[in-house]
């Protein structure tokens, strides 16, 4: 036990929210799979830049999947001892590179988008066939229903691998449904607006990917939403016994949170009193917060400010 709190059953309970996590991520990488191959198939044959730049981008789904499912798996390994909280940064680890991938392939769109529209302007141009408007439609819709699905789920299981994939499904829906624009605007006469529809759509993977490697990059370096810090503070000042927080030090462990706390105490408590003191800060931010872990310092209230670690100022 620890803090009142059985530290096997709160893992377990972590470790089944990865596994339900991992579900729905094997599901978005069935449904990526099967609209990467039928776009990039339909749009040799039917002629559709916006189409094949669709399924490029639906290729970087397959990709992110299959690197969110390895993160998942390699965060349910139980802690060793090189690993002393455990592996649950490897799901962020699994979002930056998903996050690389988008952004080489969203370069590649948007290059193949450039040369579309230098075809455009020499008249080189086809008219997407009827095909390309049935695949396209039909991808709009599969990517709205795992986009709304992702969003859900995220929230329920409180899984940061799947609000990035939320992001990158719900961007992949806007393309997809830009891309059924383009091709039906380009069978109306329109043919600039092929090469055009997939330089915007490279654009987009680009600003999917910027979003998503700034996230992980901030978890990773140890950023950490000073909303939240304070308001851990305040909770922390709301336990009888605590005369002051003198330090929060706050981590991302993929979805969980580790805390490092230093509180001000009377300085004539006992050492078993401070103790259990400590403990019942971190009971309380179990209580209220999902957190992984909480190491409570104290220090006695006359001691001066500079003779203890400190929040950074900025």
């Amino acid at each position: 036990m620890d803090a009142g709190r059985n530290i096997f059953k709160d893992e377990q309970r972590r470790f089944a929210r990865l596994k339900s996590a991992q579900h729905a991520a094997a599901l978005n990488l069935f449904v990526y799979g099967g609209l990467t191959v039928a776009e990039l198939w339909i749009a040799q044959l039917a002629h559709s830049r916006a189409l094949a730049a669709d399924g490029l981008n639906n290729l970087t789904g397959v990709a992110s999947a299959l690197i969110l499912l390895w993160g998942l798996q390699i965060s349910q390994q139980r802690p060793d001892s090189e690993h002393r909280f455990g592996h649950w940064r490897f799901q962020t680890i699994a979002t930056l590179f998903s996050g690389l991938i988008m952004l080489v392939v969203g370069a590649d769109v948007v290059l193949d988008g450039y040369h579309g529209l230098q075809a455009w302007a020499q008249g080189k141009v086809q008219v997407p066939g009827i095909l390309a408007v049935y695949v396209s439609l039909a991808a709009g819709i599969a990517m709205g229903a795992i986009s709304l699905m992702n969003h859900i789920r995220a929230k329920q299981l409180n899984s940061s691998v799947l609000r990035t994939a939320s992001k990158d499904s719900f961007s992949d829906a806007a393309t997809s449904t830009g891309t059924l624009l383009a091709i039906l605007g380009a069978k109306a006469g329109w043919l600039w607006l092929d090469g055009g529809a997939a330089l915007a759509v490279g654009i987009l993977i680009l600003y999917a990917a910027w979003t998503i490697l700034r996230d992980a990059i901030f978890e990773l370096t140890d950023g950490f939403d000073t909303k939240k810090i304070a308001a851990y503070r305040q909770t922390i000042t709301q336990v009888p016994g605590v005369l002051g927080v003198q330090s929060i030090e706050a981590r991302y462990a993929g979805d969980a949170v580790l805390l490092t706390i230093g509180i001000r105490v009377d300085p004539k408590m006992t050492v078993a009193d401070s103790y259990e003191l400590g403990e019942q800060v971190e009971r309380k931010l179990m209580d209220k917060y999902d957190i992984l872990d909480a190491d409570v310092k104290t220090y006695p209230a006359d001691l001066p400010p500079n003779d203890a670690p400190q929040d950074p100022q900025n």
